[in-house]
């Protein structure tokens, strides 16, 4: 009982702007994630969830991609690339949350030097994608290690 009331302490800690410090992920998070893997749902999971932003990536790319000066192959490549991405991630492939962090580091940093986006909210953005995506690897990384959890 004194077990959970320190992990509600714990957790009430947690800040609105911890996504920022996107590198620090919770231990006990982690193997929640890896002891659920085939029961959580997908927005629930942090592949699920990994997978869920890039195809909220290429959505939002295809309704407002004319609006940012984009092309139509320009549209069509991101739209392709998000969601392989997207697909490759939630299949829990480690080297592909590797990828999604290096792209979308890529196109944000591109977004902020181009000056054509506000940085602040280009930053916030960032931080969300990479906190996602860092767990997810986190966890495959941890099932990685686990002989048991290759077997499922």
């Amino acid at each position: 009982m004194t077990s959970v009331n320190t992990l509600d302490t714990k957790k009430s800690k947690k800040s609105a702007f911890s996504f920022l410090l996107w590198w620090r992920t919770d231990p006990a998070e982690v193997e929640k994630q890896v002891a659920g893997y085939t029961t959580l749902r997908v927005w629930q999971s942090a592949r699920g969830i990994s997978a869920l932003l890039c195809v909220f990536s290429a959505a939002v790319t295809m309704l407002l991609g004319n609006f940012i000066h984009l092309s139509t192959g320009e549209i069509y490549a991101e739209v392709a690339i998000w969601s392989t991405v997207g697909i490759l991630m939630y299949f829990g492939l480690r080297w592909a949350f590797i990828l999604g962090m290096i792209l979308w580091t890529i196109e944000k940093a591109t977004m902020l030097f181009s000056g054509g986006a506000a940085p602040i909210v280009q930053i916030i953005w960032w931080a969300i994608y990479l906190n996602a995506f860092f767990l997810a690897f986190k966890v495959e990384s941890r099932r990685a290690e686990i002989p048991v959890a290759r077997a499922r």
